[in-house]
C-alpha cells in the first residue's frame, strides 16, 4: 500500500535547472508507484496560493514574499488542514529545511531531510543558516544525501543520525535523439567545429561550477585549432569576459530546457564539469546516458559515477595540472578512443544510476522510516 507524503521543495517546474527536473523526477516516479505526494512549493512566483488537484497528489505553489517567518506561518496554515501524511520530505531549498523539522513535529510524523546540490554545503558556512540545518539534521528520521562524500561529511559531523547515500537516476528509454536529432548534431559540427574536437560544458554556468577556474586553466594550453567550446546556459559578465581573452573557438547558447539539449550532447566528444562542489549533476548522467564521456572534478558525484569506470577523465579539485593532463589525453585520443569511453560509461550508468534505481532507493527508505 502506498504512502502519503508532504514534500516540502524550492526547486519544481515550471522553475528550470537541475533541482527543480530531479524534484519533479521523483515526484512523477513515487507517484507512478502508487504513492499520494503532495507538493508544497514556495515559489518565487507571484499569485494567489491555491492547490491544484494533480494525478497522486496535490500541488500548492505558495509565493515567497520578503519574509521567511511569514511564509512558513502562512504555509502551516494551509498544512494543518490538508491532509494526513505518512512522512514529510524536505527536499531543496532553504524554506524546506526550515521549516520540514517544525512541521514535521507538529504533524507526529517522521522527517526525510534530502542534502542535494550546495544546500549542505554553503549551508554549513553561513552563521544564519547553519544553525537550522543542524537542527534539520538533528530532528531527522534520515536524511538521503546524494553523494557519497556529502554523506560522510554529514555522518562525521553528526554521527547521531541516519544518513544513507541515494544517488540521482535516469531513464534512458525516455533519453534518446531522434533521427533528425542526430542529423542535426552531424550538421552543427559540420558547421562550426570541422575537424576539431568538441567539449560541452552545460547548465548554470556559476561560481561554484568551475568554468572561471576551466577558462584560466585552457588559456595557459595550445589549443586554438584542436578544440571547440559548446557553451549552453548563462554566463556571468566576468566568464564572458575571461571566454573573449581564451584563443578558442566557442559557440554560446542560452539555457536550454532538458530535452532541447538531446540534439546538442551529441554535438560534443566530450563534456567537463569542472565544479568546486557539487551533488550529482544531471548533466553528468544525461551526457553518459548518451555515451559522451565527462571530463570532471573528482568530488561529489562525479567521484561516484565516474571514479570505477574512467578515472583518467577525473582531475583534484581546482588542479590546474591535473585538468590540463586530462584535457590533454582527451585531446590525444583518436574518435574511437573517445566513443569507448562514453560507451563504458553509458554501461556503466544503465546498470547502477537508472530512475529505478534511485525509485527504488527512495521508496525502501520511507517505508523504514
Amino acid at each position: 500500500m502506498g504512502q502519503r507524503i508532504l514534500w516540502l521543495t524550492e526547486t519544481y517546474p515550471p522553475q528550470r535547472g537541475g533541482m527543480a527536473q530531479s524534484c519533479d523526477r521523483l515526484v512523477a516516479g513515487l507517484r507512478s508507484r502508487g504513492h499520494t505526494v503532495d507538493v508544497l512549493h514556495f515559489t518565487p512566483r507571484k499569485g494567489t496560493p491555491a492547490p491544484v488537484q494533480q494525478h497522486q497528489g496535490d500541488y500548492w505553489a505558495l509565493p515567497f514574499e520578503d519574509s521567511e517567518a511569514h511564509t512558513l506561518n502562512l504555509a502551516w496554515t494551509r498544512i494543518k488542514s490538508w491532509q494526513t501524511w505518512d512522512a514529510v520530505v524536505a527536499f531543496g531549498g532553504n524554506l524546506p529545511i526550515w521549516g520540514g523539522p517544525v512541521f514535521a513535529r507538529w504533524l507526529g510524523k517522521p522527517l526525510l531531510s534530502c542534502l542535494r546540490g550546495n544546500d549542505f554545503d554553503t549551508g554549513l558556512f553561513t552563521p544564519r543558516k547553519r544553525e537550522m540545518l543542524e537542527i534539520a539534521l538533528k530532528s531527522s528520521a534520515a536524511v538521503a544525501a546524494v553523494s557519497s562524500e556529502k554523506a560522510w561529511k554529514a555522518q562525521q559531523l553528526f554521527p547521531e543520525i541516519r544518513v544513507e547515500f541515494l544517488a540521482n537516476g535516469i531513464d534512458l528509454n525516455d533519453w534518446q535523439p531522434t533521427p533528425s536529432e542526430t542529423e542535426y548534431a552531424q550538421q552543427w559540427r559540420a558547421e562550426h567545429a570541422p575537424g576539431k574536437a568538441v567539449l560541452g560544458m552545460v547548465g548554470q554556468l556559476k561560481a561554484k561550477k568551475g568554468l572561471a577556474f576551466f577558462l584560466e586553466t585552457l588559456r595557459q594550453i595550445p589549443v586554438q585549432d584542436r578544440m571547440h567550446l559548446l557553451l549552453v546556459g548563462e554566463l556571468p559578465e566576468e566568464e564572458q569576459n575571461l571566454l573573449s581573452e581564451v584563443a578558442v573557438s566557442y559557440t554560446h547558447l542560452p539555457f536550454l530546457d532538458r530535452f532541447e539539449l538531446l540534439k546538442y550532447y551529441p554535438c560534443c566528444d566530450g563534456v567537463c564539469v569542472p565544479s568546486y562542489y557539487d551533488g550529482m549533476p544531471n548533466v553528468l548522467l544525461e551526457a553518459g546516458g548518451l555515451g559522451v564521456p565527462v571530463l570532471a572534478s573528482d568530488v561529489d558525484g562525479m567521484h561516484d559515477v565516474l571514479h570505477d569506470v574512467t578515472p583518467h577523465l577525473l582531475f583534484p579539485v581546482g588542479d590546474a595540472h591535473g585538468l590540463r593532463k586530462v584535457l590533454f589525453n582527451w585531446l590525444q585520443a583518436d574518435t574511437v578512443t573517445r566513443q569507448g569511453w562514453g560507451q563504458d560509461l553509458k554501461t556503466h550508468i544503465e546498470q547502477n544510476y537508472t530512475v529505478a534505481h534511485e525509485l527504488d532507493a527512495y521508496e525502501n527508505l520511507l517505508a523504514s522510516l
